[in-house]
């Protein structure tokens, strides 16, 4: 299998279902195998207890399942924090990554304003997903006592950082970027915190290139 035909792994956000990277899905297109898992301990039905080393496990059974050596993997917020670990846990396993909200060392006080943020949603908001407020504080607090800070110069594939233009948090996305020895940081205009659903046709745009589809 040639580098350029490596399987896509996309890791869905809290809050979300793998159903957010359909426009990525398209945009890879049908030549590529594109596999787009639920995140432990959030597919809806089936609750458990939610945790880096958790998800990672996870997403590293089914590439061996699958019989994949080696994936390109994207993420969103846990999903690209869930990435990081599986990239410094079997670095051999991964060709490259694609991040968005991911955090290197995540800051208290931008993660306690998404906690007000979550609490102060409808509860319609989340029903398409089958989360619950429970689910994305969990997953918040996850995030929140991760730190790569001591591991991050060990993941030396290539990585693409997105953040929107408008995203109040971007500034995390720059020093995760700049900590990764291949990191290179992309800023989206018209983006918030949803790069890839905001943006899409630029993510989209960058993404193919990144991965050597065009």
């Amino acid at each position: 299998m040639t580098g350029r035909r490596l399987p896509v792994v996309l890791l869905h956000s809290a809050g979300q279902t793998p159903q957010m990277w359909q426009p990525q899905v398209e945009a890879i297109g049908a030549d590529v195998r594109v596999i787009a898992p639920w995140l432990a301990g959030l597919r809806p039905g089936k609750p458990g207890d939610i945790s880096l080393v958790s998800t990672a496990a996870d997403v590293i059974s089914q590439l061996d399942r699958y019989g994949i050596e080696k994936a390109w993997l994207v993420g969103h917020q846990l999903g690209a924090m869930t990435a990081l670990q599986v990239a410094t846990t079997e670095p051999s396993m991964v060709a490259g990554l694609v991040l968005s909200g991911a955090m290197l060392t995540p800051g208290r006080l931008a993660l306690g304003m998404q906690k007000t943020l979550i609490r102060m949603l409808p509860n319609q908001a989340l029903a398409d997903s089958g989360a619950t407020k429970a689910d994305l504080l969990r997953a918040l607090d996850v995030i929140a006592g991760a730190d790569f800070g001591a591991k991050i110069g060990t993941v030396e594939v290539p990585a693409l950082v997105f953040a929107g233009a408008s995203d109040p948090s971007r500034a995390a996305g720059k020093q995760l970027a700049d900590a990764l020895p291949q990191g290179l940081y992309v800023e989206l205009d018209g983006a918030g915190a949803m790069p890839s659903l905001e943006a899409a046709d630029q993510y989209n745009q960058l993404l193919v290139d990144f991965l050597g589809l065009r």
